[in-house]
């Protein structure tokens, strides 16, 4: 199985209610990634060979997720507001074998065509980073800020508390009280997405009398997370006095696997200490991410195998 390193899922299919583990979840993940826009126009089921590694290599786990996955995945299409709905389930069969390694599934030709339609618009995510998701809210609230994170800068409109613990199937009982919905659910997603993640987010509760009854969202993405790094590197560089600035300078030559000749070129050229320290604090914020900084750094100040400067102006 080549596995693309992007998913494109329906926005109809992200912003519905899903009842997903999170083994459940990883699996979805993987059809959704193989899936194609001409299998909407199946009229029979659809089966996937997906290396087992990839969801878990415990047997009994396997065993218990498709036990649950058999019976408990849907997906719900709903319109109050017309009062319908619909609801399918999602897979049609299941197999496991340990010594190949491998779980095939099946997915009822019913459900293809609302999670394999992206015509109408599409939410894009990394399935690497989906499946490096360990908590089952984190994996629902990724999708739906990876949903809105390009609109109005970020920001995802006012939801009631009822809607968002329906939409990422935070149904507990014990969830009715916004102090443990924001303990057990909320901050936990805010900090695995955080870390893990191209996306961060803060949340505003918003009051009716004394009672949370809505909720909005503000995403940053992982640029403009590195352009605020980036402001507050450079902040802070100016305001600092000319010894430090030199001891700076100096301590962040040092993260570079220069020569001696090409740092002592750096420091007794004010162009190339300019560009040395704005790549650097790029670097820094995370706006650039070279596999090989000091070779990055190399090129951005023009320096040729031999270690001189080349004539030819990089930025």
């Amino acid at each position: 199985m080549k596995l693309k390193h992007y998913n494109r899922q329906p926005n109809g299919a992200i912003m519905t209610r899903q009842n997903f583990s999170l083994l459940e979840k990883r699996v979805f993940y993987i059809v959704m990634n193989q899936i194609t826009e001409t299998d909407a126009e199946l009229k029979q089921n659809k089966y996937f060979k997906i290396p087992a590694k990839l969801i878990t290599n415990n047997y009994r786990q396997m065993l218990a997720m498709t036990q649950s996955l058999m019976r408990n995945c849907q997906i719900w299409l709903r319109n109050d507001d017309e009062k319908e709905f619909s609801a399918y389930n999602v897979f049609s069969s299941a197999k496991y074998s340990a010594k190949e390694g491998v779980f095939e599934i099946g997915v009822s030709y019913e459900v293809l065509p609302h999670i394999a339609k992206i015509k109408s618009g599409y939410t894009e995510y990394e399935l690497a980073i989906a499946l490096s998701l360990n908590k089952t809210y984190s994996q629902r609230l990724y999708e739906i800020l990876s949903r809105w994170k390009n609109f109005n800068g970020g920001a995802w409109s006012e939801i009631a508390v009822d809607d968002l613990r329906e939409l990422i199937s935070a149904t507990e009982e014990t969830y009715d009280d916004f102090g443990q919905f924001k303990r057990r659910v909320l901050d936990p997603s805010q900090e695995e997405i955080s870390a893990k993640t191209d996306l961060a987010f803060t949340y505003q509760i918003h009051k009716t009398g004394r009672k949370v009854t809505h909720i909005s969202f503000l995403i940053v993405t992982q640029e403009s997370k590195a352009l605020a790094e980036l402001q507050e590197i450079r902040d802070e560089l100016g305001q600092m006095s000319m010894d430090d600035r030199w001891k700076y300078f100096q301590e962040r030559l040092g993260a570079y696997d220069f020569t001696k000749s090409q740092q002592n070129k750096i420091v007794q050229d004010e162009e190339l200490a300019n560009r040395f320290i704005n790549a650097d604090i790029e670097i820094q914020a995370g706006k650039r991410s070279p596999n090989n900084p000091t070779a990055y750094m190399a090129v951005v100040l023009g320096f040729s195998e031999n270690g001189r400067v080349k004539k030819t102006k990089l930025g």
